[in-house]
């Protein structure tokens, strides 16, 4: 293996299995606080911290100084990341290798993620923050959270629990020891299971398979978090030498991941210093140095630029004017801690950390619940699962403060949404007979669900019965009640938002 390319994928490597390990550990481990900043990936993410620049209220940009790092080292070195450390590129790298290998010519345009960062970013200025939904961190990250830690935790206790049952005499010991320990690491505290599963598999796949038709196809033509890289490095100190293929060799045109060395107008911003071709380069001709270059400039269209721009700015009033708004939704749940409803959705950048860390699996990705554009943003199902009431974890993994951190006494305190039972439906009330199972799960100090003894005709017999009764003042919307009623299909008592608090976000 060439030497450059060895030492890239080596830190390459490093840094993916790195996020990963962070990604595991994004997991309640018997503590009420995460032993590792399993955030870090989203600290180092421009995009999270232009989404917290861009939002409503305080902005706590001392969550995110290492953003500022990064682009920082983006003027000194270029666009290091996109080959060196971000993961999404790592799997485009590693899985779309074979697939690059029946890939026809396309030309594609690289020119369009300028395009739309330009639209996201006055979208974010107008009240719409999309950063989310197009941020490589946030779709690798989403992607693991809904889509593929779940299949490794079927698939890996499904391995351990066959290897229980054959009871093999070499097997079976060695599993009573490895699972323990392999559970307590690297599995889920229980089997997650997320809505949107399959949507944001297939949306992974697509951009998978978009390798047939060009080598880093996203990170070419797509990527917004890449053009923001890209803008920053065109004057970066370490520049290629010569900016395009040599004219009697071209084998820079073939090899090249990203294409840069097609346009010289391009290439400052599109090279990501992978150093891959000081390697295939047969002359040696290719350095790489720090030296002030002339750098041509970057040709985009203004009347394109104009167009996306506008599109973005345009998208923010018709958000507030789609039909299904949050104002129309009475069983929108946010997490506890979370700000606002039109602060949470400008801050919030879809990564699905506090999805991946809620104990009592109740968080989950929005479709249209909260709006149009509320896609993948996290909202509490009750009927799935319920609220811990001293878990504080999804407001420490956050990294823009869409959920701001609570200690335990306030987050016993902090309501979020309102018990409601419905009469048509529940046991006692619509059938006569006695069920206690609401008020024996309800977690409150003093419990929120109470029972009246009343009189009622069960069918032409008299009998008296306890009918539950929720006390508003205590009532804190966990939705415990909700997850364990035993009425099959919808729950006879539902979480509706009526007296939710938000949290202001705390700067550090």
């Amino acid at each position: 293996m060439r030497v450059n390319r060895k030492w890239r994928i080596i830190v390459q490597s490093a840094t993916l299995f790195g996020f990963l390990w962070l990604f595991l550990q994004t997991e309640y481990r018997g503590t009420d606080e995460l032993a590792y900043p399993v955030s870090l990936l989203f600290r180092l993410d421009p995009l999270a911290l232009l989404a917290a620049v861009f939002a409503p209220g305080a902005s706590n940009l001392l969550l995110l100084w290492p953003a500022l790092v990064l682009l920082g080292l983006t003027f000194v070195f270029g666009r290091f990341f996109c080959s060196w450390l971000c993961p999404l590129g790592a799997m485009f790298d590693f899985f779309g290798a074979p697939l690059r290998r029946l890939s026809t010519p396309f030309i594609g345009w690289p020119k369009a993620k300028y395009y739309l960062l330009a639209g996201l970013t006055l979208a974010s200025l107008c009240g719409l923050q999309l950063f989310g939904l197009f941020d490589p961190l946030s779709i690798f990250l989403r992607s693991l959270t809904l889509a593929i830690n779940p299949v490794w935790n079927l698939l890996a206790n499904s391995a351990f629990n066959w290897f229980y049952q054959a009871d093999l005499p070499l097997v079976s010991p060695t599993a009573d020891f490895v699972y323990p320990f392999f559970r307590d690491r690297l599995l889920a505290f229980q089997q997650p299971v997320f809505l949107l599963s399959i949507f944001t598999a297939v949306v992974l796949l697509i951009l998978i398979l978009l390798e047939r038709l060009q080598s880093r196809f996203w990170c070419r033509n797509l990527c917004p978090l890449g053009a923001l890289l890209g803008i920053c490095s065109r004057h970066s100190l370490l520049q290629r030498s010569p900016q395009t293929d040599c004219s009697d060799c071209q084998l820079c045109a073939s090899h090249c991941r990203m294409g840069a060395t097609a346009d010289a107008s391009v290439q400052a911003a599109e090279c990501v210093r992978c150093l891959d071709c000081l390697d295939f380069c047969p002359n040696q001709r290719i350095t790489f140095s720090f030296s002030k270059k002339d750098i041509r400039r970057f040709d985009l269209s203004r009347r394109t630029l104009l167009a996306a721009s506008l599109g973005g700015a345009i998208m923010a009033p018709l958000a507030a004017a789609a039909p299904l708004t949050s104002s129309y939704r009475s069983d929108l749940i946010r997490p506890p801690g979370a700000v606002a409803e039109d602060e949470f959705l400008r801050r919030c950048i879809r990564c699905g950390e506090c999805m991946k860390v809620c104990i009592g699996g109740a968080l989950h990705p929005d479709l249209l619940r909260g709006g149009a554009f509320s896609l993948w943003s996290p909202v509490l199902v009750a009927r799935l699962g319920y609220c811990e009431l001293d878990c504080t974890l999804c407001g420490q993994v956050c990294p823009t403060g869409a959920i701001a951190l609570l200690t335990v006494g306030e987050k016993r305190k902090t309501k979020i949404g309102l018990a409601v039972i419905d009469k048509d439906r529940c046991l006692p009330f619509a059938r006569g007979e006695e069920c206690l199972v609401c008020e024996e799960h309800c977690p409150t100090g003093k419990k929120a669900i109470v029972f009246d003894r009343r009189k009622v005709l069960v069918g032409s017999e008299p009998k008296e019965l306890l009918q539950p009764r929720v006390l508003t003042e205590l009532c804190i919307g966990c939705g415990i009640c909700e997850t364990r009623c035993p009425v099959s299909g919808a729950s006879a008592i539902i979480i509706i938002t009526e007296g939710e608090s938000r949290a202001s976000l705390r700067l550090l």
